[in-house]
């Protein structure tokens, strides 16, 4: 009986970290496209790019992806 109440305890505690490995992924899915588009925003920058453009091309780039703020 210990053993069973064991078990299921050990599967909830599981079924939790698989939880947070899949959130851990996903947030850092969305740091790798805010940090890409940090550098293409740098890029644009260091070309004298009007700062209107990047601004709207930010905006659309961020409101075409599907991501969690912080």
């Amino acid at each position: 009986m210990a053993r069973d109440r064991t078990l299921k305890k050990v599967g909830k505690m599981l079924k939790r970290v698989e939880k947070h490995i899949e959130d851990t992924k996903e947030a850092l899915e969305d740091l790798e496209i805010e940090f890409e588009v940090l550098k293409a925003t740098i890029k644009r920058l260091e070309k004298d790019q009007p700062v209107d453009e990047v601004i709207e091309e930010e905006l659309d780039l961020e409101n075409s992806t599907n991501m969690q703020k912080f």
